[in-house]
C-alpha cells in the first residue's frame, strides 16, 4: 500500500516532469537492420568505416584541368582522356592537357580543378577543349576524406532515425544498428458513458475518441500502442483490465481519477501494486493527472476523461517519458515566441493551455491563432491545432498582436 506522503500533491508540471524522469530508464538496446531503423532512437554512436570521399573527386560535369594552365582565357588544351563514374582515374595530367570528367569521377593524377562543361567550347572530334573561363585551384574538386575520415562518429547516440539519418549510415557502411526498442503503451478508456466509435450514443453515451487519440500520440512519439478498449465503472472489470495493462511497459488510463463517487481506477490501482508518485498538478487543462509505478516497474499515467485535458496531460508528462524510455532527451517541450492572432483570457490560479494554429508569414515569424473550444471537454479545437498556447499561473490575458509563448506539438 502506497504511504501518502510519497505522493506529490498538487505540483507544477515541471516538478512532476522532473519526477517521472527520475523514474524513466531505456531498456536494453536490440540491433536492427537499418531497413528497420526508421523512427527509431540510435543506442550507440555510428562511425564511418572509411574515408569519404573515399577518393578526390570531381563536384561538376566538365574537364579535369591544371588551374596553372588556365590562369588566362581563353587556352585550348589537348584532351587525353575520360573519367567516369565508378571506373578507374585517367591518366596523369600534364602541362596543357585536360581530361573529360562526370560528376562523382576520380580525379585524374595532376589535376586540382575542374571547369563546368558550359564553360568549354570542345573540338568538332573531342581531341581537343577550349576552355572559357579560369578556375582557382581545388575548385569544384572535392578531396578524399573532405567530408568524413575512417572512424569518424557521423551519429551520435540518442539520435532518433530519419531519413537523412538512414542515408548517413548507409554512406557510412552500417547495415544494422543498435536501437533502443519501441516502448510498448497499453491504453484503457474508462467510464459507462463510454461507447465504441462504431456505435450511435443513446442518452448521456458519448464515443471513445480518447482511445484513439492517445494510440495516434504514442505512434507519434515512437511508441507501440495496445488499446486495451473500455471498462465500465465497476472496480472488478477495471482491475481485470489494469492488471492486464500493466504487462506492457507503460499503461495510460483516461477517466475515473478525480474525486467522484465512481471514479475507481486510484483505489483500484493501489490494490494492483501501483505506487503513486504524482497526483495533481497545476495546470488547467489536465490537473487530476496521475503517475505511478507498478511492482513490476510499468509506468502509469492516469490520464484526465475529457479529451482535450487527456491531450495536454499526454503532451506534458507521458510523451516525455516515451522519449526518456527510448533514450533521448524530449526538447519539444520549449515553447517559442509568437504573434497572437485572437485572444487569450487571463490564466487564473493554474498553467494555462489552449489549442492554437501555428504558421509562418511572409517574414518567417510565427503566428499562433488561438483556435475556438468550449472547454477541456470539446475535442474538435484539436481538429486544426498544432500547439498550445501557454501561459504562467496569474499571467493577464493576451489580445491580437500581443507576443505570446505556444508549445508545438505538431509540425507547422
Amino acid at each position: 500500500m502506497t504511504r501518502m506522503s510519497e505522493v506529490a500533491f498538487n505540483i507544477t508540471v515541471d516538478k512532476a516532469r522532473e519526477i517521472i524522469l527520475a523514474h524513466t530508464r531505456p531498456p536494453h538496446p536490440i540491433v536492427v537492420s537499418l531497413a528497420d531503423a526508421l523512427g527509431r532512437t540510435l543506442a550507440k554512436d555510428v562511425t564511418c568505416d572509411l574515408d569519404y570521399p573515399p577518393f578526390d573527386r570531381a563536384m561538376m560535369d566538365g574537364y579535369a584541368v591544371r588551374s596553372a594552365d588556365v590562369s588566362g582565357t581563353p587556352v585550348t588544351l589537348q584532351v587525353i582522356g575520360q573519367g567516369a563514374a565508378g571506373a578507374p582515374a585517367a591518366s596523369k595530367v600534364e602541362a596543357g592537357q585536360a581530361v573529360q570528367i562526370n560528376t562523382g569521377a576520380p580525379m585524374p593524377p595532376g589535376a586540382d580543378a575542374v571547369v563546368p562543361v558550359e564553360h568549354t567550347e570542345p573540338s568538332a572530334d573531342g581531341a581537343a577543349v577550349s576552355i572559357l573561363k579560369s578556375e582557382p585551384p581545388g575548385r569544384h574538386r572535392a578531396l578524399r576524406a573532405s567530408s568524413v575520415s575512417a572512424g569518424d562518429v557521423v551519429l551520435r547516440s540518442g539520435s532518433r532515425v530519419g531519413p537523412g539519418q538512414i542515408g548517413v549510415a548507409a554512406s557510412a557502411g552500417a547495415c544494422r544498428l543498435w536501437v533502443f526498442p519501441p516502448p510498448v503503451v497499453a491504453v484503457l478508456a474508462t467510464g459507462d458513458e463510454i461507447v465504441d466509435v462504431a456505435r450511435v450514443p443513446q442518452g448521456a453515451q458519448i464515443r471513445n475518441s480518447n482511445s484513439y487519440v492517445l494510440e495516434a500520440l504514442i505512434a507519434q512519439a515512437g511508441g507501440d500502442p495496445r488499446n486495451l478498449g473500455n471498462a465500465v465503472d465497476d472496480p472488478a472489470e477495471l482491475e481485470a483490465k489494469i492488471r492486464a495493462g500493466l504487462a506492457a511497459d507503460v499503461l495510460c488510463i483516461t477517466g475515473g481519477i478525480s474525486m467522484g463517487e465512481f471514479d475507481y481506477v486510484p483505489q483500484v490501482l493501489r490494490k494492483c501494486g501501483v505506487r503513486f508518485l504524482v497526483h495533481k498538478m497545476r495546470i488547467k487543462p489536465g490537473r487530476p493527472t496521475i503517475f505511478g509505478v507498478s511492482d513490476g516497474g510499468t509506468l502509469v499515467f492516469g490520464l484526465p476523461g475529457n479529451p482535450v485535458s487527456a491531450f495536454v496531460a499526454f503532451v506534458l508528462t507521458t510523451a516525455p517519458a516515451l522519449a526518456a524510455l527510448q533514450g533521448r532527451v524530449d526538447d519539444g517541450l520549449r515553447p517559442v515566441e509568437a504573434t497572437l492572432k485572437g485572444t487569450l483570457k487571463p490564466a487564473g490560479d493554474r498553467q494555462a493551455y489552449a489549442p492554437a494554429r501555428v504558421s509562418a508569414d511572409d517574414d518567417a515569424r510565427l503566428i499562433a491563432e488561438a483556435l475556438i473550444w468550449k472547454g477541456s471537454s470539446d475535442p474538435f479545437g484539436l481538429a486544426s491545432a498544432n500547439g498550445m498556447t501557454v501561459q504562467s499561473s496569474g499571467e493577464p490575458g493576451a489580445n491580437n498582436g500581443d507576443t505570446v509563448r505556444v508549445l508545438l506539438t505538431d509540425r507547422l
